[in-house]
This record gives C-alpha cells, structure tokens and sequence, in this order.
C-alpha cells in the first residue's frame, strides 16, 4: 500500500466516523418547531385536554371540516381515563393527539427520571385507550431546555411544538371574546397557533367564530401537515397495539397530580 492510499484511507475513516459523530450529536435533540412551513396552512392547537367541552370542539371543527392538534395532559383539569371516550372520537376523526406532560408541571424544573415520567404517563395512557404513543410533545408554560429535548430524542418524539401565536385565552384577567376574535383576523398564513380546550370561552364563543373565517381563507390542518412531515395519521403516531380495554389501571390514583412532578 503506497503513501498516498494510507492517507485517502484515513481521510475517509475520519470522515466517516466525523459523520458518524454528526450523526449523534443530531439524534441527541429533537427539532422545535413554532410556525408552518406549507404554504397557505394555518395550525389550531389546543392544550391542556381532553375536558369536558371537547364534544362541542369537535362539532365546530368538523362543520368546517378542519383538523387540529391537541396536546394532552393525564391529569391536570380533568384525569384522561375519565375522559376515554372523548380521546377516541377525536383520534378516530382524524385529529393529531400529541403529549403535554402528565400534571402541565414546570418540566425545566424535573430530573431526567421526573420528566421521562411525565412523558411515559401519557404514553402510557394513550396506549391503553387509543394503541398509540405520541410522537410530538408541548412543554407547559412554553417552557423547555437542553435536557428536556435529550430526553424527548431518547424516548423517539419527532419534535417539539411552540408557538407563533398566543390568543392569550388563558391570560388573567382572561380577554373578552371579541377581542381573541379580533386578533385572529390579523393572523396570517403559516400561524401555530395557542388556545386552551379547557375554557368555555375558547370553545363556545370564540371557535364558531374564526374556524369559519379561517377556514375560508387557509387549509386548517394538523401540525405535522403544516410543516410538510407528513399527512398520513398513521406517521403521527407509534404504533404499539390494539387500543385495550378499561381495566382496573385506567385510573389517575397513586400517580403525580396537577403541577407535580
């Protein structure tokens, strides 16, 4: 073997093992993602669910025939076993599910092994009531760091999911119906966009409200369409087996309440 070929093999065992080490470093985060990347495509997000107005939700959406993704928590304003047949309808409508933490606690404030538990709660949920295991996670309070991402990547999430717009639904003094409706008419094109199943405001004045105008103007889709990922709700999820049937586990007793971690 001649000089020359020692120092081509070399270069490209350096580079393959740089790629390599690329390669990791990419997978040791996910992606944050805050505004559509698809053309003409607008997100309605809702968070802190599944709760007691979700039937009138979905009727709203699906008189316009638009789509939504919904980040759910196990036990915050409601236990999600409580709430099983409300998850199923909207899965099975064609609505993205995607986790929110178990009690919407301060996740930047967790330990590696208090936020997996976060996550394996609803995971483990969702399994139990629809088969599936979410792939796309909401930090509570937008709030989210370095280990959080780690962790979201070691347990196989595509990404994380902020915000370009706030309706500030959840705001306190909480904003009159007019003026949520007000700022949506100056959101454009491409918006995720924040508001809270929880609140019968949101749900009842607000949303028979601008999910017809939008839906005159833009294509109401999920957030993974929106971003160009996929279209396919079978790509939203992990597949893990049939949905179960409730059991004596299907309960929020003995597991972290609201804000705990």
């Amino acid at each position: 073997m001649t000089r020359s070929t020692i120092v081509v093999a070399f270069s490209l065992l350096f580079y393959a093992f740089s790629a390599s080490a690329a390669a990791v470093k990419r997978q040791a985060s996910v992606p944050v993602y805050s505004t559509c990347s698809v053309s003409n495509t607008f997100a309605l997000t809702f968070d802190d669910g599944v709760y007691v107005y979700g039937d009138s939700l979905m009727n709203t959406l699906s008189q316009s025939q638009a789509k939504a993704s919904f980040f759910i928590n196990g036990n915050n304003w409601a236990c999600i076993y409580d709430q099983a047949d409300a998850l199923k309808a909207r899965y099975a409508a064609g609505h993205h599910i995607a986790n929110h933490g178990w009690g919407h606690a301060h996740m930047t404030q967790g330990n590696e092994a208090q936020i997996n538990q976060q996550l394996q709660l609803v995971e483990e949920a969702m399994i139990k009531i629809l088969g599936v295991k979410p792939k796309w996670f909401r930090p509570p309070y937008g709030e989210y760091n370095a280990l959080l991402l780690k962790v979201l990547a070691d347990r196989g999430y595509s990404g994380l999911v902020y915000w370009s717009q706030d309706s500030g639904d959840s705001a306190s003094p909480q904003p009159s119906a007019s003026t949520i409706i007000s700022r949506y008419q100056s959101y454009p094109a491409r918006t995720i966009v924040l508001n809270h199943e929880t609140y019968s405001l949101t749900v009842n004045d607000v949303m028979p409200k601008v999910v017809p105008q939008l839906k005159s103007k833009y294509s109401l889709v999920s957030v993974p369409q929106c971003l160009g990922i996929s279209s396919n709700p079978s790509d939203w999820y992990q597949y893990v087996q049939p949905a179960g049937t409730r059991d004596a586990t299907w309960t929020c007793s003995g597991k972290p309440g609201p804000g705990q971690l």
